[in-house]
């Protein structure tokens, strides 16, 4: 089995495959090739649940999960994040796309900015978002392509 341990190292060299959520890793080579030498084939894997080491994570990155998870439990907030994942947008381009007014989607933004999840430039005097990083919204995607694979019955 591969040492999967977390770090910047680590996400660097697995990142996901294309295709729906829970199609694999891909695993990059872990060494600098010398120079002129081609790099080896690419190790494809499932991780079965169980089988990836996770390590220690202390109660405050614990907390700060869980403030995650409750900020991404309101709809609200999953509608403008997924406006997001197309990529950089406007307050009122938000709120043109979501159809939830300007004050509540403002509201909104203030609490995913302070939970470091989405970043504002100013151009002017307009304010424009986008994902801070790539991990929530590939969270996010991936919890939606779960929802779709899984119906609830009528």
């Amino acid at each position: 089995m591969v040492d999967q341990t977390r770090g910047s190292q680590d996400r660097a060299r697995y990142s996901s495959v294309g295709g729906t959520a829970g199609s694999g890793l891909r695993r990059g080579p872990t060494a600098i090739p010398p120079s002129g030498a081609q790099p080896g084939p690419v190790e494809i894997c499932e991780p079965e649940v169980g089988e990836v080491r996770t390590p220690p994570y202390d109660a405050a990155a614990i907390e700060r999960t869980a403030e995650v998870f409750k900020a991404l439990a309101a709809s609200s907030r999953l509608r403008i994040l997924l406006v997001l994942t197309q990529g950089e947008a406007s307050v009122t381009e938000i709120v043109d796309e979501t159809g939830l007014s300007q004050p509540l989607v403002s509201q909104h933004l203030k609490q995913l900015r302070s939970l470091h999840l989405v970043d504002v430039d100013r151009v002017g005097r307009e304010a424009i978002y986008s994902f801070k990083d790539a991990h929530v919204s590939h969270i996010l995607i991936d919890a939606l392509d779960h929802a779709l694979e899984h119906p609830e019955d009528d």
